[in-house]
C-alpha cells in the first residue's frame, strides 16, 4: 500500500499540530482512527453493555486478538503462536523473568544502561531468591564496547542475560545479535527490553535470536496506555513457566472442570496472558498497528525515524556546550545529550513553554530528543535553537 504523505499523516495525529512532538520514546501520538475505535468501544460498553451483543461480540472480539497477535508477530518476525498480549514492557520483562525456575547463586548478567523496568525486578529476584546480578559497564552504548564488557561477562554458568535493545538513557543499539550467540554459547537465556525498538527501527528475533523478547504499544507503535507484547521462541515455552496463571494458560478446548488439577496449558504464547485486558484499549492499538503498517508504511516510517535521528544528532554535536551521548552507529531514533553546567529540566521547561515536548533522562542529566516518522528537519531545528537559545541565558 503506498505510504501517505507528510500532512496526512499529520493530520491523523492532531497532537502534533498541538506541539512540536519530540517525545515519542516516552509516548507516541495517538492517532485518530484509534482514539475513534476507543472511544467507539466504550460507547457501546456504556449504551449496550460490555461484550453486548452475546456470543458472537466475544467471538469478534477474540478474533480481533488473534489477529493483533498476527499483526504484532509480522513487526518482530514472529508468528501469531509466539506472541502475547501484554500491558506493557514491564509486564513481557517481568514475564520473562519470573517464569524461570531460579535457585541461590544463579546469575543474570545485564547492562549499565538499562531501565528501572529491567533493574527493579532484578533487584527484587535477588532479593528473594538469592540470584546474583552482574552489571556489564557498555559505556553509553558503544556498540565495540559493550560486546566487550559483555563478552567479559558472559561465561559457563550464567543462567541469563537481560538487556535493552536501544538504551533509552542514550540512544545507542545495542549488539543484541552477537549478546545472543554469546550467551548461547555459555548455555544462557536471552531477554530482551525492546521499549525504544520495535517501531523505531527494524527487528526481526528470529535474526537476532533472541528468547524472549517484551515491547510496549504505547511509545513507537503509538498505541494506547495498557497495550503490549512478548515474544517467546517455540523451544522456551516449556522452559518459561506462566508466573502467572488464567484461563488463558490453559488449552480451553480440553479443560474440564470436573478434574479441575488435569490441565492442558495453552500451546502458544498466549498461555502467558492473564486477566482481562481493557476492550477498547485492545480495539485502540489494533487500529493503531494496522495504520502505522498499512496507511503509513512500516518500512518508510523506520527509514524516516533513522534518517531525522542522524540529522539531530549532527546538528546537535555542533552546538557549543553540548556533549552528545548517543553513539554514532546505528540510529535508533532517540538522540541524548549534555548541556554542560546547565540544567536540562531548565531546558525541557523553557522548550515546553515554547510548544515543544521532550524530555530529560535523570540518570545521566540529559536532554532527550525522540525524532518520529511524522517529525521534520523544521522541528528538529526548532528544538535545538531554542536548546541553543536557553544555553546562551543559562
Amino acid at each position: 500500500m503506498p505510504r501517505l504523505q507528510t500532512g496526512a499523516v499529520r493530520g491523523e495525529l492532531p497532537a502534533t499540530s498541538a506541539t512540536t512532538y519530540l517525545n515519542t520514546g516516552s509516548y507516541g501520538p495517538l492517532p485518530r482512527c484509534a482514539s475513534e475505535a476507543i472511544t467507539a468501544a466504550a460507547r457501546a460498553d456504556l449504551e449496550q453493555g460490555r461484550i453486548g451483543g452475546g456470543p458472537q461480540a466475544f467471538a469478534d472480539y477474540q478474533a480481533l486478538v488473534a489477529t493483533l497477535r498476527g499483526d504484532l508477530g509480522r513487526l518482530v518476525g514472529a508468528s501469531d503462536t509466539e506472541i502475547a498480549l501484554t500491558r506493557s514492557t514491564t509486564e513481557g520483562i517481568n514475564i520473562g523473568l519470573w517464569g524461570r525456575d531460579w535457585s541461590p547463586g544463579d546469575e543474570v548478567v545485564t547492562t549499565s544502561q538499562e531501565h528501572p523496568a529491567v533493574l527493579i525486578p532484578l533487584a527484587v529476584l535477588h532479593a528473594r531468591h538469592g540470584v546474583r546480578v552482574t552489571v556489564a559497564d557498555v559505556g553509553h552504548g558503544e556498540p565495540d564496547r559493550a560486546l566487550e564488557s559483555l563478552a567479559r561477562a558472559i561465561r559457563p554458568g550464567v543462567k541469563m542475560v537481560v538487556l535493552s535493545h536501544v538504551a533509552y538513557a542514550t540512544g545507542a543499539t545495542l549488539p543484541v545479535a552477537q549478546v545472543t550467540r554469546l550467551a548461547h554459547a555459555a548455555g544462557a537465556v536471552v531477554h530482551v527490553d525492546g521499549a525504544q525498538a520495535v517501531g523505531a527501527i527494524p527487528v526481526d528475533v528470529k535474526d537476532l535470536g533472541v528468547d524472549s523478547y517484551a515491547f510496549p504499544g504505547q511509545k513507537w507503535l503509538c498505541g494506547p496506555d495498557s497495550s503490549g507484547g512478548l515474544y517467546v521462541a517455540p523451544d522456551q515455552l516449556d522452559a518459561l513457566r506462566p508466573a502467572s496463571v488464567s484461563f488463558s494458560t490453559v488449552d480451553s478446548r480440553q479443560y474440564d472442570r470436573s478434574r479441575p488439577l488435569d490441565v492442558v496449558i495453552n500451546p502458544t504464547a498466549a498461555r502467558y496472558e492473564t486477566g482481562t485486558m481493557y476492550r477498547p484499549a485492545v480495539r485502540g492499538f489494533a487500529a493503531a498497528v494496522r495504520w502505522l503498517c498499512g496507511d503509513v508504511g512500516l518500512g518508510s516510517a523506520l527509514a524516516d525515524i533513522g534518517e531525522l535521528s542522524r540529522y539531530c544528532r549532527d546538528q546537535a554535536a555542533q552546538l557549543a556546550g553540548v556533549r552528545v551521548l548517543t553513539p554514532a552507529g546505528p540510529a535508533s531514533g532517540l538522540v541524548a545529550f549534555q548541556l554542560g553546567d546547565a540544567e536540562p529540566d531548565g531546558a525541557a521547561a523553557c522548550l515546553a513553554r515554547a510548544g515543544v515536548s521532550v524530555r530529560t533522562v535523570r540518570e545521566n542529566q540529559s536532554l532527550r530528543i525522540s525524532t518520529g516518522f511524522f517529525n521534520t528537519s523544521d522541528e528538529v531545528d526548532r528544538a535545538l535553537g531554542l536548546v541553543a537559545a536557553y544555553l546562551r541565558s543559562a
